[in-house]
Parts: C-alpha cells; sequence; structure tokens
C-alpha cells in the first residue's frame, strides 16, 4: 500500500514504530539532535577510527627513511611504554630521529599538540632544523608570537625565570628532553625543572643512563615511571649502592634490574643493528709558513701573552679572539687588530696576501677535484672566507649571514653543479651533506664540539663512502698544540659523532675548552711551558675518555638487549 503523502509505500508506518525512541533522544525540546552529544559522537568516531600505534601513519609523509630499528624503538615506546619511555641508544644512532617518530604519530592522532623539547643549547637549532626538515613538524622557540608549533628551549635558558615561570604552569602533552642525563640530579637546577614540569608523555634522551652511580639510574627511570622500581631505599636494599666501579662490590640482583628498566628504557648497540658508520680517514698537513708570516705570528701571539696576563675580562676575550683570528689567517685578523689599535701588526697582516695554507689549500683542491671529488672547506672566519672566494671563484659560498633563500640555493649548487663549497660554521649547524665525502678545515676551531659539528655533516648514518678530512695547521700556531692534545689523548677523529661531548661533560661540569686551552697559553713564559700545560689538559682528557668508556660497559651491564617488537 501507498502512502498519499511520501508516495512510499509502508514507510511512515515503519518509522513511527520508532517515535518513543526519538522523544527520548530529542529531550523536552522535541529536538531530533542534541548539539552536545553529537560533537561528543563525533570525537568518539574520530578516536575510533584512528589505527593503533602498530600501523605508523607520518611515515609516507617523511622526509627521509627510517632505519628499522629506529621504527621499532618508536613502537616499543608508544605501545608498550605508553609514550613514556627513555631512549638510551649508543651515540651515532639516531635518537632524535627515535623521538621525531614518536612526536609525529602522537601530533597526527590528536595527542601531543603541546609539545616542548629542552635540548643543550647548542642543539636548539639542530632539533629545529630535524623536526622540521625532515618530519614536516613546524617549530617555534619559547616567546615567539605563535602558538603553532612545537617549542624548542635551551635547558640553560629554561632552568631559570621567566622561561621557566613560563613553561612550568600549565601541563604539556608531550615533553623531549636531549641529553637528559643533566636533568635526573633531583636538586640540581635542571633536576628541579624536569620535576617541576608535567606532561602526559615524556622522552629522555640519553646515552649515558647511568654514570657511576646506581643510584643514576633510579633517578632517571623514576622520572618516567615514578614507583617502578619502589623507593629510594627499597632500591639500594635490592640492588646495591656502591659506585659501579668498585671491585667486588657489583650491583645485585642484575637480571631482575634489567627487567625492570625494559618495561621503560629502550637501548639500541652498534653491534646489534645493521648500520655501519663509514671510516673516517683523518690526515693532518703542518703548513710551514714563510719566514714573514711566521714572524708576524710570532711578534702577535708574544704581544697577545704579555697583555693577556693582566687585562681585565673583556679585553681577555678580545685577545682570545685576535690569536684565533690569526690562525686562520692574516686576512681574518687585521680588520680587529686596526680596531684594537694594533695598527703596526694590522699593517704587516695586510702585505701577507697570500699565506702558506692558502697555497696548499689549491693544491689539495686540485687534487680531489681533478678526480671528480665534492670538496666541503671550512673556515670559521669571513674574512678569510673572502680570500678563498677569490682565489676559488667557481665554489659555491655559505655563510651565516646569507638570506635563508640564498643558504638554499648555495646548499643545491653544492649538490648539483659546484665541487666545492666555502663555508663558514654555519653549514656545521643542522646541514646533512652526505653526498660529499671529502672536508677540509682551513683552520682548526679551539672548541673540539665545533670541530665534531664540521664532522658531523658528512660522517653521519647515510653517508656511503670513507670521510676523508685533511687539517691544515700552520707550524708554530696554537692550533698545532690543540690538534697534537685532541689527536694524541682522545683520538678525536676515531670517535662517532656524540662521544665527545661524553667526554669534555667528564672532565668538569663547567669545563670549557677554549677557555681552558687560552689560560694555559697567556699563563705561560714560552711556548715550552705552554706545551707542557697542553700535556696537563690532555691527560684529563684521557682520564675523562676512560671514564667515558667504563660507564658505557656498566649500561651495557645493565641494561638488557633490545628484541623486536
Amino acid at each position: 500500500m501507498t502512502d498519499g503523502r511520501t508516495g512510499r509505500s509502508g514507510e511512515w508506518d515503519a518509522l513511527e514504530l520508532y517515535a518513543p525512541l526519538l522523544n527520548s533522544l530529542g529531550g523536552s525540546a522535541g529536538a531530533l539532535v542534541n548539539e552536545q552529544v553529537s560533537l561528543l559522537v563525533d570525537d568518539a568516531v574520530k578516536v575510533w577510527s584512528r589505527p593503533g600505534f602498530d600501523t605508523f601513519l607520518s611515515v609516507p609523509a617523511l622526509r627521509f627513511t627510517p632505519f628499522d630499528y629506529q621504527l621499532q624503538a618508536a613502537r616499543s615506546a608508544l605501545r608498550r611504554m605508553r609514550g613514556r619511555a627513555i631512549l638510551a641508544d649508543e651515540v651515532g644512532l639516531g635518537k632524535t630521529i627515535e623521538a621525531g617518530l614518536i612526536l609525529a604519530e602522537l601530533r597526527l592522532r590528536g595527542l601531543a599538540d603541546r609539545t616542548l623539547v629542552i635540548t643543550p643549547a647548542g642543539l636548539v637549532a639542530q632539533w629545529q632544523e630535524e623536526l622540521e626538515r625532515k618530519f614536516g613538524v613546524p617549530t617555534r622557540l619559547p616567546g615567539q608570537d605563535t602558538d603553532r608549533g612545537v617549542v624548542v628551549a635551551s635547558l640553560a635558558a629554561a632552568r631559570r625565570d621567566p622561561l621557566k615561570s613560563q613553561l612550568t604552569p600549565d601541563p604539556w602533552d608531550l615533553i623531549i628532553v636531549d641529553e637528559a642525563h643533566r636533568v635526573r640530579a633531583p636538586r640540581s637546577a635542571s633536576g628541579q625543572l624536569i620535576r617541576q614540569l608535567r606532561s602526559r608523555y615524556l622522552l629522555l634522551l640519553t646515552a649515558t643512563p647511568v654514570e657511576n652511580r646506581l643510584q643514576d639510574l633510579y633517578e632517571m627511570v623514576s622520572l618516567v615511571a615514578p614507583g617502578l622500581l619502589g623507593t629510594a631505599a627499597q632500591f639500594r636494599a635490592a640492588h646495591g649502592a656502591a659506585p659501579l666501579t668498585t671491585p667486588g662490590k657489583e650491583p645485585r640482583n642484575v637480571a631482575a634490574l634489567r627487567k625492570q628498566t625494559a618495561e621503560v628504557m629502550i637501548r639500541h648497540r652498534r653491534s646489534e643493528v645493521s648500520v655501519l658508520l663509514p671510516q673516517r680517514l683523518a690526515e693532518t698537513v703542518r703548513v710551514e709558513p714563510s719566514g714573514a708570516e711566521r714572524q708576524w705570528y710570532a711578534d702577535l701571539t708574544a704581544r697577545v701573552r704579555a697583555e693577556g696576563r693582566t687585562a681585565p675580562p673583556a679585553r681577555r676575550l678580545t685577545l682570545r679572539s685576535v690569536a684565533r683570528l690569526a690562525g686562520s689567517s692574516p686576512a681574518a685578523a687585521v680588520p680587529t687588530l686596526a680596531k684594537i689599535g694594533w695598527d703596526d701588526l694590522a699593517r704587516r697582516g695586510s702585505l701577507l696576501t697570500a699565506p702558506a695554507k692558502v697555497a696548499v689549500l689549491l693544491d689539495r683542491l686540485s687534487r680531489f677535484t681533478q678526480a671528480g671529488e665534492k670538496v666541503l672547506v671550512f673556515t670559521a672566519f669571513r674574512q678569510t672566507l673572502e680570500l678563498l672566494t677569490d682565489q676559488v671563484p667557481s665554489a659555491a659560498v655559505y655563510h651565516g649571514s646569507l638570506p635563508r633563500a640564498e643558504k638554499e640555493r648555495a646548499i643545491a649548487a653544492f649538490r648539483d653543479e659546484a665541487q666545492v663549497l666555502l663555508s663558514t660554521e654555519s653549514a656545521g649547524e643542522g646541514r646533512n651533506l652526505q653526498f660529499c665525502h671529502v672536508m677540509v678545515n682551513m683552520d682548526l676551531p679551539w672548541n673540539p664540539m665545533q670541530i665534531e659539528q664540521r664532522l658531523g655533516r658528512l660522517h653521519r648514518v647515510g653517508q656511503e663512502h670513507d670521510v676523508l678530512l685533511t687539517n691544515l695547521v700552520a707550524s708554530g700556531t696554537i692550533e698545532e698544540q690543540v690538534l697534537r692534545v685532541l689527536e694524541a689523548k682522545i683520538n678525536l677523529f676515531e670517535l662517532v659523532v656524540g662521544e665527545l661531548d661524553m667526554i669534555l661533560g667528564r672532565v668538569d661540569d663547567e669545563f670549557d675548552f677554549e677557555t681552558t686551552v687560552f689560560d694555559a697559553f697567556v699563563a705561560s713564559e714560552d711556548d715550552a711551558e705552554f706545551g707542557e700545560r697542553m700535556a696537563v689538559i690532555g691527560d684529563d682528557l684521557a682520564r675523562a675518555r676512560t671514564d667515558y668508556l667504563a660507564s658505557r660497559a656498566s649500561i651495557d651491564n645493565l641494561v638488557s638487549e633490545q628484541e623486536g617488537t
């Protein structure tokens, strides 16, 4: 039968059967849809429709291909550890990548809209670069006029007001702490900061969750999983409290401890994964300056040493800069010499238009380019860069003052056309240039971390060739002494990227290599005494390296081997 009002057979009568239910849903107003209820249902449907963490939503949009072990780490942290985990891979295996994967998955599910990354100051730009370039995740610095993007803050700034007061009141969805061993001590300013911050998800990144005390491990685990290891007293009673290197006082119940830490900690070793970094083949070329150049440098450094002993802090900093500039090239030092009133040395330096290192560099470049190799040349200073640009007109040029678009063009030109890239330190921060595997240091920073940053542009996961590194060092310079110590005492050029920071951090909490070198220089009567003082610094570095290796072995003993998930 057909209903004349609808023209549809029997449908209206069938709908009448649901009238009581519709009236109940509609409420007193009789509306068929309650907007608030509808929104809740929509939200629930969205949640139900999201795939579980066994499916990676971010991978199709990534601008790189993660390794299987990195995907496994992210999956374990999300599924088994519920987003609160310690990523403790050995240095060089990509803890940043694992954290980025976890962040990207949480963001795509709407679970990490408010994210904070806390990192050492020197790594802020690198974190921004990695998240934006590799994961397409927008970032911002604290205080920038936007609510979008992951906040990336330096630990040094975050643990003090005014930034601390801005970060701590409201809870975050996700907090990522890089070099997290710096926050484990509860009484330190950094430790107090992390304990005042609140978040649903927490990732702690460190290659050294344990130093020399088992208590280190307890503090670290307790940050992500309070109570997992019991109270501090229960933990000490179960596993002991002696330093890990104490003979005959090894931790007790290690198997049980491994089982517990495996609930929140992921650690891969290079020996366990199929990621093999290429070799570094480093050579040091000691260049003999001409007589005029040698005498100019000797006169300049003698004046720096004499005045530096009694100079106030600001003047001392200027003198240190002069000494570093002179080690790069006379052209680099001349403007500063004129500014501080050392006009005689400025005039003499301006006449040294063909430094010996430039001739050696041109010879090396000729050999490499004739063999079809691309070469990255680093210098710390713009004046030296300009000197080299005149000598190598076909090179691409990169420095920090270039607009972003021109920086991108310089990198693209080096990748596609130019065989040589002349660059200042700015390309040592956040740029991955694995398509090149030959590097020349025109000058050598006194800060070994800057040397490592330079190396890290080429020698990193994804590099398919052995990396050939040439260091040009003028005989009789401060740089020569610096390089001698770094090579002889810690085998700098054999370390994996990241290990140097582990070593320097063990010398002293406030240890600054560059300041230490300059202090030793001005305190010495002559170069022979300077050499003796540098040898003492080298011994401290050697002990720190031994401590690092022992710490790494202790961690391997306490942390379970990773298994696939």
